[in-house]
């Protein structure tokens, strides 16, 4: 007989979240679950759980998300068979985490809706509570759906254990997503904090579901009702009215452009060197030790040439992402900085748009002296690595195979995720009390343009994303050149979707909604490695048509009596 363990059949005890909103489990009595979970405190427990999951899926970096996509490369920290693909296999360690971690969390909600009739909650309660549950099973289950195609669905709780649950197919996987997401949008609340579920969640995550069935199964319907759902969104939310720089403020995180976060707070973790997120220490090269007052950063996941060449100069987006000078004590830069003043300057990262400027000259460097210099502080022995960020092949070899190719300090700091608050452990790699964003009003737009390009309507398309370049603040010289966006004159789905891509990597550069899927559902993921990803480039990789889908874990074969080898694992491992 197998013993199951990735998918577990019942909950005995729930690790602490440490969210402010939510309670923690303590139960030192022995006593049953029955009457554990029959006490409001007990049952919140569950609540927490199916919340918390969130956070041992996200809070590091979610690799089968952001490896091997077109906008991320390999730094001096490899990758590995996620960025080459070529030794992907079924017996991977992270896919296999990420594979049981998801199960874990979809029992957690089954947990949670087994017992919901226990605790003396009100109808309105307990209606709430069933909805976000369902929601968050049906989230779940997705994002499994968006790495292996067809799944296994467990919508049961069990006090024993279940070896033999087949797995479904695509058709069904969808139905059930879907039926779920729907069942849950009447019972929650029409808004709250961006870290429980609200309508405009469970709408942003129908659109994102329809569309990916929509492209699945070549379906104007799925098209067109995701553009329902995504339309429903910006009509709540209201027109993008934040600059880039406001939406990412590390001092407003629940600000109103957030849908769906991940909380942190530097009140609600426990431990502030270690409990929270890694993800300020990516996009990043390394540039200092944490304890020589520098950000930790692991040197990987480093945006592409792909990216950094399509920012227009006037972008506002690109000079608030990265920061392009850097004091000897990192926060410093933030106005509440540790040190009194900025301190000595120690590297300064001039940016070259020019894609015809192949030399540096002394003009340049004093140029570069004077600058650093005019900023305060002490400049004495500071570093300029110049940025090659114009679109040209010179450029692009400059950016990934110049002679300081492995160099620390060769790129700029990436600060879109900085968490100043807690900066004095930020030489600890999980010290971010930053929240998470999963889903945010930008993406809902971008949701709605793809959904367009779908139903091969370019220029509406175009029109949508021109919106979120068009948002307050985004041009640093209103006077300046207008900017554009890269739909502007496509004239087919695979010129729009390349151009989609790019606009997307610039505007939601770093986040956690799903670029590997993104790409996947688009059956552009191939197209774009093959063009566009450095590493395949770098390491002669010929593109396989069965690299579109993740690898069913082998353990999860094995153990599940229900699943072959030969009937459920993904064609080609």
């Amino acid at each position: 007989m197998k013993k199951l363990i990735y998918i577990s059949c019942s909950i005995l005890w729930i690790f602490a979240c440490g969210c402010n909103d939510l309670l923690e489990e303590d139960n030192k009595g022995g006593i049953t679950n029955e009457e554990f979970y029959s006490t409001a405190v007990g049952f919140n427990t569950l609540v927490t759980a199916s919340y918390s999951s969130l956070r041992t899926l996200y809070e590091n970096e979610p690799i089968w998300d952001l490896g091997g996509t077109d906008i991320y490369q390999e730094g001096k920290n490899p990758g590995g068979p996620f960025y080459r693909y070529e030794s992907l296999n079924a017996g991977n360690e992270e896919i296999k985490e990420f594979y049981q971690n998801t199960y874990k969390a979809i029992q957690n909600t089954n947990a949670a809706l087994f017992y919901l009739d226990l605790p003396n909650l009100s109808i309105a309660e307990k209606q709430q509570i069933e909805a976000e549950m369902r929601f968050l099973r049906a989230f779940y289950h997705f994002i499994l759906m968006e790495q292996f195609g067809g799944i296994v669905i467990n919508e049961e709780y069990t006090n024993s254990p279940r070896v033999e649950i087949p797995r479904s197919d695509l058709s069904a996987s969808y139905a059930f997503v879907i039926s779920e997401m729907e069942a849950a949008l009447p019972g929650v609340p029409a808004s709250s904090n961006p870290g429980r579920v609200d309508k405009d969640v469970v709408n942003h995550y129908l659109a994102k579901v329809y569309l990916t069935r929509a492209w699945d199964t070549s379906s104007d319907s799925d098209f067109n009702t995701a553009i329902a759902y995504a339309d429903a969104v910006i009509a709540s939310k209201g027109p993008i009215e934040l600059t880039y720089a406001e939406v990412w403020n590390p001092y407003n995180p629940n600000n109103e452009e957030m849908i769906f976060t991940v909380q942190y707070s530097p009140e609600g973790v426990a431990n502030l060197q270690e409990g929270g997120n890694n993800q300020q220490t990516l996009f990043s090269v390394y540039s200092g030790s944490g304890s020589g007052n520098m950000k930790l950063s692991v040197d990987a996941f480093l945006p592409s040439h792909f990216v950094i060449s399509g920012f227009q100069e006037n972008d506002s987006r690109f000079w608030f992402d990265y920061m392009l000078t850097t004091y000897n004590n990192y926060f410093n830069f933030y106005p509440d900085g540790p040190g009194a003043d900025n301190g000595q300057v120690l590297n300064y990262y001039p940016v070259i748009k020019d894609p015809n400027k192949t030399t540096l000259t002394a003009a340049d460097t004093a140029a570069w002296d004077a600058y650093v210099n005019s900023v305060g502080g002490k400049a004495e022995g500071f570093i300029y690595f110049p940025i090659w960020a114009g679109d040209s092949e010179f450029h692009r070899n400059q950016y990934l195979q110049s002679a300081y190719a492995n160099l620390d300090r060769r790129l700029p700091a990436f600060k879109k995720f900085d968490s100043p608050e807690n900066a004095i452990n930020s030489n600890n790699a999980n010290a971010s009390t930053r929240n998470i964003v999963l889903a945010r009003l930008a993406e809902t737009y971008f949701l709605k343009a793809e959904a367009l390009i779908g139903l091969n309507q370019f220029t509406q398309a175009s029109d949508v994303v021109q919106v979120i370049v068009d948002r307050p603040g985004n041009q640093v010289d209103p006077d300046g050149e207008a900017i554009t966006n890269a739909l502007e004159g496509v004239s087919n789905q695979t010129e729009a979707l390349e151009a989609y891509f790019l606009e997307t990597g610039k505007e939601m550069l770093g986040e956690y909604n799903g670029r590997w899927p993104m790409l996947r559902r688009t059956n552009m993921l191939g197209y774009m490695l093959v063009k566009y990803n450095p590493d395949f480039d770098r390491n002669g990789i010929t593109w396989q048509e069965h690299w579109d889908l993740r690898p069913i874990p082998q353990d999860a074969i094995q153990l599940n009596e229900a699943l072959t080898f030969e009937n459920d694992q993904n064609p080609g491992y």
